[in-house]
């Protein structure tokens, strides 16, 4: 079988390489993925890697697209031809390469009588130096998160910087304040129309623009609180505002859950840049998703100068 080198390029395992063998690779938001890449406008299944043919394909899954070398990528599987680098959203997330497996191992030799020759049967020499290497190493860094723990005993005073703040957001209420109308003005049909042009705009930039989903959203809230009806004219723009909405709710649950688990687990510099990327998918200043997300990552920098 033909292996996949994959190489993440962004997140926090960016730099790491693996050699994949599965027929069917995974990669998305959700942890349970083969490859879980935690990033905005990944989705949870965001798309996969499969070996069908004797060829590794490239699938996606996600209405947030997936480039291939530059080109756009659709549910229809696009094969890997060589040393490859996916792109989600602006940012180059993995660089993949199909490698002929080789033997990782060969037979011992054997003797006149076919009995594996005795020097050939015990583990080489540089086998036993990393062993005994291996086994140094892992007592070395035994002995010194023993001294440091000595040294540096847990205050059970000393509080978690997320300790002062309010509890999180539940998802629930993310759906609430995103599904909440803007206030009904004067109805104006030249301002809905407008507003609806925009909104078209930015839908054709969720590709390329970090808040372009919260942007053509909010563009068609402003054309129904022009509108004397609660909803569009167009079936079109109906469908695609519902789309909007329900991409925009799940893209900043999974980034608030996200940030928020980092700020518990005092992963302090990657929590400040995960509510910071909140803030700019979600630039709402007036909404309290955006305020408390302002709170979080002012604790997580907070606790990055102690």
């Amino acid at each position: 079988m033909i292996a996949l080198q994959v190489e993440y390029l962004a997140g926090p395992n960016a730099g790491r390489k693996l050699l994949l063998r599965e027929s069917c690779i995974t990669f998305g938001r959700s942890a349970e993925r083969s490859l879980p890449l935690d990033l905005p406008f990944i989705s949870r299944e965001h798309g996969e890697f499969s070996f069908t043919n004797n060829q590794w394909c490239l699938v996606n899954h996600s209405n947030n697209g997936t480039r291939l070398n530059g080109k756009l990528v659709t549910n229809k599987p696009r094969t890997i031809k060589g040393p490859s680098t996916i792109t989600i959203g602006d940012d180059d997330v993995f660089r993949v390469q199909p490698i002929a497996d080789t033997p990782d191992t060969q037979q011992p030799t054997t003797d006149s009588t076919g009995t594996p020759d005795q020097d050939e049967s015990k583990p080489p020499a540089s086998s036993r130096t990393k062993l005994w290497l291996g086994i140094g190493v892992f007592w070395f860094i035994t002995l010194g998160f023993i001294a440091f723990a000595l040294l540096n005993p847990a205050d059970p005073a000393a509080s978690s910087p997320a300790s002062n703040l309010p509890p999180p957001i539940t998802p629930q209420r993310i759906q609430q304040l995103l599904a909440r109308p803007l206030e009904k003005s004067t109805p104006d049909q030249r301002q809905t129309d407008q507003a609806i042009a925009q909104a078209h705009q930015f839908y054709a930039l969720k590709d390329r623009r970090t808040d372009a989903l919260y942007r053509a959203f909010d563009a068609y809230r402003l054309a129904l609180s022009y509108s004397p009806s609660d909803s569009f004219d167009n079936p079109q723009d109906q469908r695609q505002f519902y789309v909007l909405q329900k991409n925009l709710t799940d893209t900043i649950t999974q980034q608030y859950e996200s940030a928020t688990q980092l700020l518990l687990s005092h992963q302090y510099k990657q929590a400040d840049q995960a509510f910071k990327d909140l803030r700019e998918i979600y630039p709402d200043s007036t909404s309290p998703i955006f305020t408390d997300a302002l709170k979080r990552e002012a604790a997580a920098r907070s606790a990055l100068k102690k």
